[in-house]
């Protein structure tokens, strides 16, 4: 009976466990390298959605023709005479959450609408809109304290749809708050204090043009792509009230990282979002996803 190994044998094995080393390593790396791209595109892949469904989210409901982007520092244009190193933009949104109702009523907070003969009647000191509350610490009040953490209906805005606008005059984007109600796309609501009624706070709505469609908004925003690839939103500021984006009276969040493009450009009356995020941290070299998404 044969207690070991022939010399043969064990050159054979020697030979066949050279192979398995030398072609295994290779599968593992392959493997692994396999595994760490697959991993790095679906993080690329979740992270670039949802961050152009973020901004998309909020462009749906802006009002269209006050859109920016600006050079911090330099100045600001309409979107589709954007200068080429322009890293902000922004614009203003309306309450599409206080149009949709609340918790106590399905119906909307304010309706949209004004009343053009009672505003012909009111001698011109009182817009009248039709099952809207524009009451302090009610429905759309309420709504706006919830979502804001702060500001009220008395610091929002109206925008009349069709009226004539500058959008580099007309909105505030120039930091100076917004003293009277004329020659101003932004309508400020000041004192409001009754259902159905609009009161100004500041100046009358004499010798200003009144359309029976309006919009309501209480906040602006601001996509921000700074020199270390932080994407970050800027919110709950009032352009109307003379605030900007960066001057501490909103409030602000990222919403992503090692972004290496954020580009917004008009095509019509249509926004194209771009937006794309690398990272080097997985694969050992840059690997980066672009995402695009058109907003109407």
């Amino acid at each position: 009976m044969r207690k070991g190994f022939t010399f043969i044998e064990m050159i054979f094995v020697i030979v066949i466990m050279g192979i398995l080393a030398k072609f295994g390593s290779e599968i593992f790396r392959n493997v692994y390298q396999n595994y760490t791209q697959s991993k790095a595109n679906n993080e690329l892949q979740v992270n670039t959605e949802l961050t152009v469904q973020q901004i998309a989210n909020r462009l749906q409901y802006r009002i269209k023709d006050s859109v920016i982007a600006r050079v911090p520092g330099v100045g600001f244009n309409g979107l589709a005479s954007a200068a080429a190193n322009a890293t902000v933009v922004e614009w203003i949104g309306y309450d599409i959450d206080g149009w949709l109702g609340d918790d106590t009523n399905t119906s909307p907070t304010w309706s949209g609408f004004i009343d053009v003969d009672d505003f012909a009647n009111s001698n011109a000191n009182i817009l009248v809109s039709p099952a809207s509350d524009f009451r302090v610490n009610q429905r759309v009040d309420n709504i706006i304290q919830g979502l804001s953490a702060g500001s009220s209906v008395v610091d929002a805005a109206i925008f009349f749809t069709g009226a004539n606008s500058d959008v580099l005059t007309d909105y505030g984007w120039d930091g100076l708050a917004q003293l009277d109600q004329n020659d101003t796309a932004a309508h400020r609501v000041g004192a409001a204090a009754a259902v159905n009624r609009i009161i100004p706070g500041v100046d009358a709505f004499n010798g200003v043009d009144i359309y029976e469609q309006y919009q309501l908004s209480w906040t602006a925003y601001a996509l921000e792509l700074d020199n270390n690839g932080t994407l970050r939103l800027y919110y709950n500021y009032q352009p109307w009230l003379g605030e900007q984006y960066n001057d501490g009276n909103g409030d602000d969040a990222i919403l992503a990282q090692n972004v290496t493009t954020a580009k917004l450009r008009t095509i019509g009356d249509m926004i194209n979002i771009q937006v794309c995020i690398s990272e080097n941290n997985i694969t050992g070299s840059e690997y980066s996803i672009c995402k695009e998404k058109a907003i109407f």
